[in-house]
């Protein structure tokens, strides 16, 4: 089975106009080849953002901007991703309001969304090239109850003076799980907020290996 144009250029449209997420309808979803229909529609994904006017088209859309830390922090992260070649960028996030800005840039890397909160899991899913990561309270520093630490509307935030170093190392491990990365001298660019729980506070951005903040080019530090 072959698409119409009209078909074919409504999703190659769609995509270079900055959709996040597109969807088969009517007949092209409810058709007797389902299967082949979304086949075909990756294939005019993977076109579309193969194509080298992509990058510059989507430079020239206009992106509603905040002259914030978060903001200078996330375009940041894309062009150290690039330039480092690393394989993705990690964000802890609250409301997910960071990794939005994250996946607004189009970087060339996977963006790993880190939050203690379900239903900013779940939405974030449909958010450009980004994985939700769902962690257990207690595995990023977080000491509230289970109650408390899943309250979105009442965020906690944390008091420990927790080893920020151990937070790094279980987004690695996240980023492993995740299968983001498969060498321990792959990077991460890893933006998170101090103190952990304070919505909108992204103000930290780091580079890190695969094996933890304690390694770099091979040789691991053992405290």
């Amino acid at each position: 089975p072959t698409p119409t144009r009209a078909e074919a250029s409504d999703v190659a449209t769609a995509i270079y106009d900055g959709a996040d997420a597109i969807m088969l309808s009517a007949e092209s979803a409810a058709g007797s080849f389902p299967e082949e229909s979304v086949a075909m529609q990756q294939r005019i994904i993977n076109r579309v953002e193969g194509d080298t006017h992509y990058r510059s088209y989507l430079d020239q859309l206009s992106m509603s901007k905040k002259n914030n830390a978060a903001d200078a922090i996330t375009s940041a992260a894309r062009q150290i991703a690039q330039t480092t070649n690393a394989k993705g960028i990690v964000c802890f996030t609250l409301e997910g309001s960071t990794v939005l800005r994250a996946s607004q840039e189009r970087p060339t890397v996977p963006v790993l969304a880190i939050t203690p909160f379900k239903e900013t899991a779940r939405q974030l899913a449909m958010s450009w090239g980004v994985y939700p990561d769902l962690p257990r309270s207690g595995a990023f520093g977080f000491t509230a109850d289970e109650d408390d630490f899943f309250n979105v509307s009442n965020p906690t935030v944390d008091e420990d003076d927790d080893d920020f170093d151990i937070v790094l190392k279980n987004a690695c491990r996240a980023a492993l799980r995740k299968g983001l990365v498969n060498d321990p001298n792959d990077l991460l660019v890893v933006t998170a907020g101090l103190p952990f729980g304070t919505p909108g506070a992204c103000n930290i951005i780091r580079v890190l290996p695969a094996a933890g903040p304690q390694c770099w080019d091979g040789i691991c530090r053992v405290d």
